[in-house]
């Protein structure tokens, strides 16, 4: 019997839209940014190339050793979004992550403008809170 695929999936947040796609670790981001497109009708709505995604940033944890020293580890992340190619399994996104995604500031104006460069043409991450 042959080898069964893990299906897992992933939660993706922007402002007060949530989409949840089944994913493989073997999945790139540009294959999610894809799934978001296909959710939002299209790339004649919203192209993949106007979408930046984030990982959501962990705690910070604070430990006590027996010297009484505080030991904070925090796990490091990208400083910027996540490239199209890299694969879900490098950057240790498993089951039940919660990323976050961006869109570009003129993405309304449809599939055919440019793709824009520079932060400020892009959308801060902003989740609303029900």
């Amino acid at each position: 019997m042959g080898a069964v695929a893990r299906e897992d999936y992933i939660c993706v947040k922007r402002r007060n839209q949530t989409f949840f796609i089944h994913t493989s670790p073997s999945d790139t981001f540009d294959r999610i940014k894809s799934e978001i497109s296909l959710a939002m009708g299209g790339s004649d709505v919203i192209s993949p190339q106007k979408m930046r995604l984030y990982i959501e940033t962990p705690k910070p944890t604070v430990t006590l050793a027996k010297d009484a020293d505080k030991d904070i580890s925090e796990k490091t992340l990208p400083k910027g979004p996540i490239p199209d190619t890299a694969i879900l399994s490098d950057h240790d996104v498993k089951n039940d992550a919660v990323l976050y995604v961006t869109f570009a500031k003129s993405w309304e104006s449809g599939g055919d403008s440019p793709v824009p460069e520079g932060d400020d043409a892009w959308e801060e991450i902003e989740i609303v809170k029900p």
